[in-house]
């Protein structure tokens, strides 16, 4: 199987390849190299699997069906009267972040894995990638409910 692996660090794609193997077992090799690079000091190691959704039109590429099925347990495939619905995994390895506020939390370096799936789905991902390991800025001029100034009186 081909398997998208996705690194990204602080709003960059810095490496997206396709490699050859076994979802399951790249996704434990990546978090291995992640885990040499943690900081348990400073940060948590996280690894999330969150499912994802993917429509084709009728009929199939055989291509799409033997990648499905390849998935085993891990993916699906269905379909509509008009469509074929696809699932999918897609792992996150979070290994350098940090807790800036109550509620919020930066991610710098991630994992992003797949199934290669085609070019499209690659983009979104690193996309995805990019977004994830960017520290967001709240619009200038709101304050968060308790940052104003300190010692204001009504008056």
């Amino acid at each position: 199987m081909k398997v998208l692996s996705i690194r990204a660090e602080r709003g960059k794609v810095v490496r997206s390849e396709i490699v050859d193997g076994d979802l399951k077992e790249v996704v434990k090799r990546k978090a291995l190299e992640a885990m040499n690079e943690w900081d348990p000091a400073t940060s948590d190691f996280i690894v999330l699997k969150d499912d994802r959704e993917l429509e084709f039109p009728l009929p199939l590429k055989p291509e799409i069906v033997d990648l499905f099925r390849d998935l085993g347990e891990l993916g699906g495939l269905g379909r509509t009267k008009d469509k074929a619905v696809a699932h999918f995994p897609v792992y996150t390895i979070s290994f350098e972040n940090h807790m800036v506020s109550e509620d919020k939390y930066v991610e710098y370096k991630i994992y992003l894995l797949a199934p290669y799936i085609n070019e499209d789905v690659r983009t979104e991902l690193e996309a995805e990638a990019q977004d994830i390991t960017t520290e967001k800025q709240g619009p200038e001029g709101i304050e968060e409910e308790g940052e104003g100034e300190e010692g204001e009186k009504e008056g």
